[in-house]
């Protein structure tokens, strides 16, 4: 008999509250039990005013109550509780998640947009029967929740870049609230608005787009659908300019009352529409089933061993770093070779020394903008880089693992306390950062020159010390130094001496 569990993914979001429980097998995947919904306008309050007040905070926990009674009719113990942008961007957000925790018993996280972005694209890698054979293609994602906007852009299979804007369709319903109701107007102010933004995006980020396929997805997708009576994830994208001429034509209330929507969700399909139309020309178009909570328990199944997708998405941390970075001409070749580096050394302090694989995931990305810095001024450069990584987001990544990794970068020449916020971080904090910092360093140092003289390296831990064998024909005299003055660093961090030698 396969051993089975359930989980409750429950989604604190802008314009709904929603929670699914799933089933999970090690031999049968993931399946849904029950799903739970609850139209409450959370993102109203926090785009207006700011904050969340104490009559909404008051329905937001009946709500959670109610999601409580039911997970415990199926016995479900195990759950994750997430907030998204309205929670997320509220004032008083840890006020409101301190009063859930003693109202209700339930934990809320706080997810990055970056975090629930990178859910989003796992769920569709599981859900989608397709995704690796449409990414390989080249493929933009547009997802379009109440809050924001973000567009992803796949290329060969390999995450370039991801791009948030504060544009979603709750924020244009608002946006445009002074329009007194002309759909006309209002479509045209929205579709004006966008086009403005798109352009600049372009312009910054999306110069050669090849791509064969636009995937769909937001907080609107499935009322959308539902209009469409759309069965499967394909749709012709004249359908969709359809539905949106249609409302133009007809108005909000008319194409509500024919379709089963309120008002307000007429306008915000509207926006929604709006904003997926630019990316529709000459693109085979995909509207898959894929909800944030989907994802939720994607990430659980992940961590317990239960399921994994093709797709591995932490390569795409990397990727779209190194597309990034590749905008300061950092020099590929030395970036490489230092991950390479910070790899071995890495794998033989892990076990030790109490360090994990998302570490890892953190050094590479530290190593890839450590120079980035340089295109602005060779002098200084690590305190650039740290600006430049500091001001940049990758998905996938919280604003935590943004933090550590700006602190590794600004870091990796020798620790520089004397920076202010890094001297309030806790101290399990600056030790995780200045370890990190120290693998960069000694692994920079093995190429200073920037000229790849050391092929590959051995690495392990004997007698007490870190020994690193060099394979390499050139003189490394140079290497050698540079190792010593860093192994400093190193020694004061680890407390063990770091030898090089030559093969």
């Amino acid at each position: 008999m396969a051993k089975l569990t359930l989980f409750a993914a429950i989604d604190i979001g802008s314009s709904q509250m929603s929670m699914k429980i799933f089933q999970l097998s090690k031999t049968r995947g993931i399946s849904v039990i029950d799903t739970c919904q609850s139209n409450i306008a959370i993102g109203r309050e926090t785009y207006n005013v700011g904050k969340i007040s104490y009559e909404l905070t008051s329905e937001i926990c009946r709500c959670l109550e109610s999601f409580k009674r039911v997970m415990r009719e199926y016995g479900v113990t195990a759950y994750i509780c997430y907030a998204t942008s309205a929670v997320r961007e509220a004032k008083n957000s840890e006020y409101i998640r301190d009063q859930i925790l003693i109202r209700t018993g339930l934990k809320v996280g706080i997810v990055s947009n970056e975090e629930e972005i990178f859910l989003h694209h796992k769920a569709m890698a599981l859900n989608m029967k397709n995704f690796d054979g449409i990414i390989e293609d080249g493929a933009t994602i547009v997802d379009v929740s109440a809050g924001s906007i973000q567009i992803s852009s796949y290329e060969r299979s390999e995450l370039k870049f991801s791009q948030n804007f504060p544009l979603g369709s709750m924020r244009v319903v608002e946006l445009m609230s002074g329009v007194n109701n002309n759909t006309i107007e209002f479509s045209s102010l929205v579709r004006e608005h966008t086009l403005n933004m798109l352009s600049h995006y372009s312009r910054s980020f999306f110069m050669n787009p090849k791509h064969k396929s636009v995937i769909l997805t937001g907080s609107q997708s499935d009322s959308i659908k539902s209009a469409l009576a759309l069965e499967g994830d394909i749709v012709d994208s004249k359908r969709i300019e359809g539905l949106y001429n249609e409302i133009k034509e007809i108005g909000f209330s008319d194409f509500g009352d024919k379709y089963g929507f309120s008002y307000d969700e007429a306008r915000r399909i509207m926006a929604s529409l709006l904003l997926y139309i630019p990316f529709l020309r000459n693109k085979r178009v995909y509207m898959p089933d894929v909800e944030f909570t989907d994802g939720i328990c994607v990430e659980y199944a992940e961590k317990n061993k239960f399921t994994h997708t093709k797709h591995i998405f932490t390569n795409d941390i990397i990727t779209s770093a190194m597309y990034y970075a590749a905008r300061f001409n950092i020099n590929e070749e030395h970036v490489n070779k230092t991950i390479d580096y910070c790899s071995e050394i890495f794998g033989a302090l892990a076990k030790k020394f109490g360090l994990s694989g998302s570490d890892l995931v953190l050094l590479k990305v530290a190593a890839i903008y450590a120079d980035t810095g340089m295109y602005i001024n060779v002098n200084d450069s690590n305190l650039y880089s740290y600006n430049i990584k500091r001001s940049h987001k990758l998905l996938g990544l919280s604003n935590r693992d943004n933090d550590i990794i700006s602190f590794v970068v600004l870091f990796s020449d020798g620790l520089q306390s004397d920076n202010e916020e890094y001297k309030y971080l806790t101290k399990s904090r600056k030790l995780q950062i200045s370890k990190l910092a120290a693998i960069l360093s000694l692994a920079k140092s093995l190429d200073s020159e920037y000229k790849q003289k050391i092929h590959s390296i051995r690495v392990s831990l004997k007698n007490g010390g870190l020994n690193i064998t060099a394979a390499t024909d050139e003189d490394i005299t140079m290497e050698q130094w540079q190792f010593s003055e860093r192994g400093k660093f190193f020694e004061e961090v680890f407390g063990i001496k770091a030898k090089l030698m030559r093969s």
